[in-house]
């Protein structure tokens, strides 16, 4: 044991395991560059290091031989890094293994592009353990969920105006019965003449030519309705006759006829035309023929205009 102090004294060195720093080579421009101070300094450090060494395997020696002998502990010295210029520094950092710092800084670029382009996953605001929503009682209203996402569809032009409704002849109240419904307001036609006859009054007392002719668009539109009404009549009227006709035949045992659309306007025509006089005829017909000859022109006109066009 005291050789190897005696050694270590003197400054000779032991056969160690050459390590990276022993094979530095000097290029020529870090020499020229670099003093002879750093190369001491350098010097300093390795000798410190190989000390170091030294004193882990006496450690080791000592643990196995003795532990009673206490042996004095020899400081090492301290490299000043301060006092190490930069050239030796990047010489030192050369040697060092280049494929190290690469996996690192690849590794490091990977994990940071990840991250960029990876979103971070979306949570779902619904838990799966939510119960769904029961109602307090049979009778109550189900509740319903504020989360349900709304309709995309939107109204354009809404319309603001106050929906009005009469259950009585709602579709979902059943099927109505025109028949009784005609008999149950009946008195509406007096109430229906009536505003007609005060039209017809006003028409003839204002002199504001603008509130006339509004007037009178009033009365013509009654007008028009009453003729529809009279004319529907006349059909169901006839469809009756008709009806009560075929059954008694059918009890005689002779089949049906049912009566055409066509042939239903004939007869509508003929009973209208029966009531009336001839001279309320001939009216009746030259009004037809001016009506069919104003479409047939209306279609000419429109053919003419789509050849020319086409």
């Amino acid at each position: 044991m005291a050789f190897k102090r005696k050694s270590t004294a003197l400054g000779l060195e032991r056969r160690v395991r050459p390590r990276r720093e022993d094979r530095w080579e000097e290029d020529p421009e870090s020499q020229g560059s670099s003093s002879e101070d750093d190369d001491e300094v350098e010097e300093e450090g390795v000798r410190g290091q190989h000390n170091d060494e030294d004193e882990d395997e006496e450690g080791s020696d000592s643990e196995e031989g003795s532990e009673e002998e206490p042996e004095p502990e020899e400081q090492t010295p301290k490299v000043d890094l301060s006092s190490i210029s930069f050239g030796a520094l990047a010489k030192a950092q050369a040697t060092l293994p280049s494929t190290s710092r690469r996996s690192k800084s690849s590794k490091t670029a990977t994990e940071s592009s990840r991250t960029e382009t990876t979103p971070a996953p979306r949570k779902s605001t619904r838990s799966k353990d939510d119960p769904k929503p029961k109602r307090s009682s049979k009778h109550a209203p189900q509740e319903q969920t504020s989360k349900k996402p709304v309709s995309r569809r939107r109204e354009i032009l809404p319309d603001n105006r106050r929906q009005y409704r009469d259950p009585r002849f709602d579709p979902l109240v059943g099927k109505v019965d025109e028949e009784k419904a005609s008999k149950a307001y009946a008195f509406l036609d007096e109430y229906r003449e009536k505003e007609m006859s005060d039209l017809r009054a006003q028409i003839k007392k204002t002199k504001d030519t603008y509130a006339k002719e509004d007037m009178k668009r009033q009365l013509q539109a009654m007008e028009s309705r009453k003729k529809a009404r009279k004319r529907k009549e006349e059909e169901e009227n006839l469809l009756k006759e008709h009806r009560k006709k075929e059954k008694e035949l059918v009890a005689q045992g002779k089949t049906p006829f049912y009566l055409k659309r066509s042939e239903q306007k004939k007869q509508i025509l003929v009973k209208r035309y029966e009531g009336m006089s001839k001279g309320q005829v001939d009216r009746a017909i030259e009004r037809k023929r001016k009506k069919v000859a104003g479409k047939e022109k209306k279609e000419l006109d429109w053919l003419q205009g789509a050849r020319e066009r086409g």
